[in-house]
């Protein structure tokens, strides 16, 4: 229930941080020390679709060479839980043509319409980093519960990232956010194929 609550509370947020992307993002510029930059550009690896569908398959991958078919089952369900999130942010940065801070008119909506294929600089909204980082990472929360604070927060960094970066506005991470975690939680909640049947895990996804 309270992942359920927070999403909802990140998407009834969402128009009020479009209206102050610009002042946000002008203080995230402030602090642009090298270390934590470069500190700044790792976390946003953790973002590439790519990689977080790669360490779901390697759990599948393990959870067969383990001889343990619930592992296997859940990590190829989240790899295509994860691919679906990333699918579908990408038909919404098709349909919203916003166009990324360093672009012409940053920040504006349906820039450039109908933008398909999106080129990358009116491709902002939703980030896909976010969608991908915050859909595995509620996932392995809801495998591994007592883990949950530290995949969540490697999630934020990654948003912190893409916000400090410059490539996104931060109400592109919040949506990217709530995608990937609304798409987690649907799946969870309907594909018993990526759950875990234990009860520390069914108490956590109450």
């Amino acid at each position: 229930m309270a992942w359920r609550v927070t999403v909802w509370v990140g998407l009834a947020a969402l128009p009020g941080l479009v209206l102050v992307d610009h002042r946000l993002m002008a203080i995230s510029q402030t602090d642009q020390r090298p270390a934590f930059v470069e500190l700044m550009r790792l976390a946003t690896w953790l973002g590439y679709g790519a990689l977080d569908i790669g360490m779901l398959v390697v759990l599948a991958v393990y959870g067969w060479w383990d001889g343990n078919p619930g592992l296997r089952a859940r990590g190829m369900a989240g790899a295509l839980m994860v691919t679906g999130a990333g699918l579908l942010d990408q038909v919404l940065k098709n349909v919203a043509c916003r166009a990324r801070p360093s672009a012409t008119h940053a920040g504006a909506f349906f820039s450039s319409f109908p933008c398909f294929p999106a080129s990358y600089a009116y491709a902002s909204f939703p980030s896909g980093h976010a969608t991908t980082a915050f859909a595995t990472a509620l996932l392995l929360a809801f495998w591994y519960p007592r883990q949950s604070g530290f995949f969540i927060g490697l999630a934020v960094l990654v948003g912190l990232s893409r916000v400090v970066l410059g490539a996104h506005f931060p109400s592109d991470v919040l949506a990217g956010a709530v995608l990937g975690s609304g798409v987690a939680l649907v799946v969870h909640a309907y594909i018993p194929a990526i759950r875990r049947d234990d009860a520390a895990t069914r108490a956590v996804s109450k």
